[in-house]
């Protein structure tokens, strides 16, 4: 198989695969050229994007052709009483207690204050950082008393503006609504 050079980003860049499964296959220099930006550092994901296809397409193309990938990085993995907690989208360590998936900051506040965590409570980190489980970041909260001290705009209490909700507003503003409707024809 002939090297294929490609440009990314004005400078070229030589694809030195030389194992292809299917060297008549279609297509084969359009995925040469994938996997050139893949071997410069870009992801399937990336990749998928630039050529209109899924990541796993991507990811079935590199792999039907037999070019190695690189392993999966294990990111924000943390070790705690032996038991290993992963970083989620949310940015929360998460692990298997006995089978049952736990928050950290929920297992940690358990385990130093020999408590369970109750229905309707919540564990908060006081800095905002999720990954900071020490015992001395986290306060244990009912969830309405979370919500009006962290979130107090964005909770059933506070209007979105920020000012606080009287019982009538929504129906005056409908009113005010179909009032100016109305009188508009």
């Amino acid at each position: 198989m002939e090297d294929i050079i490609i440009k990314l980003d004005g400078k070229p860049v030589k694809n030195d695969v030389r194992f292809n499964k299917h060297p008549k296959r279609k297509n084969n220099e359009i995925v040469a050229a994938m996997y050139a930006l893949y071997q410069s550092g870009k992801s399937l994901e990336q990749i998928g994007a630039i050529y209109r296809k899924t990541r796993q397409a991507v990811y079935d193309q590199f792999h039907s052709r037999g070019y190695p990938l690189r392993s999966k990085q294990l990111k924000g993995l943390q070790m705690l009483d032996g038991i290993k907690w992963t970083l989620t989208k949310g940015g929360y360590m998460r692990g298997s207690v006995n089978g049952k998936r736990m928050l950290m900051h929920r297992y940690v506040w358990e385990k130093e204050t020999c408590t369970k965590v109750a229905d309707g409570w919540d564990v908060h980190h006081r800095d905002g950082n999720k990954q900071n489980n020490a015992i001395e970041n986290l306060e244990y909260l009912t969830k309405s008393d979370h919500n009006k001290k962290y979130s107090p705009h964005l909770n059933q209490f506070t209007s979105p503006t920020g000012s606080r909700r009287k019982k009538g507003d929504r129906i005056k503003a409908e009113r005010e609504a179909r009032w100016a409707r109305v009188n508009a024809i």
